[in-house]
């Protein structure tokens, strides 16, 4: 009988010990914003034939093979605007634009299990030499985030040059149709 009350008080502690430690990461992920990915690439694209491929939200899918789908939930690409996202083998996730600056900037707010949350900012910065750089910039900020941070920078480590590369590529495309 004593050795089963020993053996109960382990294990009530131990559980006391891993929620302790859960709960230590939880709080330090809240207080912390980890970086995830920041991809850069330099086109010769125009704002103008940038921005209307960010801005024609379903369409994404052209150019970003790691969607299945993606939909604002009704009025135009804005700050404020909401939507929904669907990333293949994933379930569906809620996001909000936090920040808008047409031509130039916008940050899309994805909200993760847990209270974490994603930031993709986007820019376009350009140059002064005829060229402008078009980047993406991952952001996690949660109670989650320590524990999601290593696999999501595992699956946007691979993924993410590869679609800004694609975006890009259309934009110059679609560029040069305009000018032909």
């Amino acid at each position: 009988m004593v050795r089963m009350a020993s053996a109960i008080k382990m294990l009530i502690r131990g559980s006391a010990g891993t929620a302790v430690i859960a709960a230590t990461v939880a709080a330090l992920g809240k207080l912390r914003t980890t970086h995830l990915i920041t991809v850069t690439r330099q086109t010769t694209a125009e704002p103008e034939h940038i921005w209307p491929l960010w801005e024609d939200v379903p369409a994404r899918v052209r150019w970003d093979d790691g969607l299945d789908w993606i939909r604002l939930d009704e009025g135009p690409f804005a700050l404020g605007a909401t939507g929904h996202v669907k990333l293949k083998g994933q379930s569906a996730v809620r996001f909000e634009i936090i920040e808008c600056d047409p031509m130039r900037r916008y940050t899309d707010r994805f909200f993760l299990p847990g209270g974490t949350f994603m930031d993709w900012e986007h820019t376009i910065e350009d140059r002064g030499d005829g060229t402008r750089e078009v980047t993406f910039k991952v952001v996690v900020k949660g109670p989650t985030a320590l524990v999601l941070t290593p696999i999501m920078k595992k699956i946007l480590g691979g993924a993410l040059p590869e679609t800004v590369d694609r975006l890009v590529s259309l934009a110059e495309e679609t560029a040069k149709a305009g000018r032909g």
